[in-house]
């Protein structure tokens, strides 16, 4: 017989926000609450602790009788009131089409659930403990000279490069990758007619981890920042704003 553990769970609220790519506002962000999820016997230990006497196993055993039962209501097309904290309901799983819409029209069926009043007044009084904030920018993590693989940000004109990281994908009309002269202070030179282009046909690798393609043989011999701008965010996703990452300084030589 397998033995069940029932233990207290203990958490807390913490909140991740990401910039918000598809909003035209510079300082617009998504929240997402982290996910810390109390089991079934973690209710029943809570439950336990509180009521002295009560045996968790007569608890679960009622549990499990209760979430048969709202199974089998939904199987039966009934909506499910959920011990008074909501209703569990039967929606259309996607958009229905066709000129004479029918029974084989519809695509299917998903359960989706509305709080009760005493369900959302539970959580309106939570404070967070603590927030993250994701940045959503591309990351370069090495820059490596493929014409000499022992050779790190130090780069050759006409000769490959390599780039590994995360989200560096070239996506979009206006997306590329430049080297940009450095200022007296080690900047990037804010003057983008000073950036030279790597020409996009020379790109032969193009992946989220992974860029590959050439220096421009009409680089000066001198110090440079790569700057990457795309509006990659995942699979075909298009970013509304374009991403942007800068490397460490390289140094390009004949």
């Amino acid at each position: 017989m397998a033995t069940t553990t029932f233990k207290n769970a203990d958490s807390i609220l913490s909140v991740t926000l990401r910039k918000n790519q598809f909003s035209a506002e510079e300082n617009s962000f998504i929240g997402r609450v982290t996910r810390n999820t109390v089991t079934l016997e973690n209710l029943i230990a809570s439950i336990s602790k509180k009521n002295e006497g009560v045996s968790p196993y007569m608890i679960q055993h009622v549990a499990n009788l209760l979430g048969d039962e709202m199974l089998s209501a939904c199987q039966n097309a009934k909506a499910v009131d959920v011990l008074g904290l909501g209703t569990l309901y039967i929606s259309v799983a996607g958009s229905v089409s066709g000129e004479n819409p029918g029974e084989s029209s519809i695509p299917g069926f998903k359960l989706n659930f509305t709080p009760s009043s005493r369900a959302q007044e539970a959580v309106d009084s939570l404070k967070v403990d603590k927030v993250i904030i994701a940045d959503s920018s591309p990351v370069i993590d090495r820059i490596i000279n493929t014409f000499n693989q022992n050779e790190e940000r130090n780069l050759l004109k006409g000769k490959g490069v390599k780039i590994t990281g995360t989200k560096l994908k070239l996506l979009g009309d206006d997306a590329g990758i430049w080297f940009a002269p450095l200022d007296s202070e080690g900047n990037v030179n804010k003057d983008e007619t000073t950036w030279v282009q790597v020409g996009k046909e020379t790109v032969s690798s193009n992946k989220p981890k992974t860029l590959e393609f050439y220096v421009p043989d009409s680089l000066s011999e001198a110090n440079y920042k790569i700057v990457i701008r795309t509006r990659y965010c995942s699979g075909d996703k298009e970013l509304k704003a374009l991403a942007s990452a800068v490397s460490k300084t390289v140094t390009v030589a004949a």
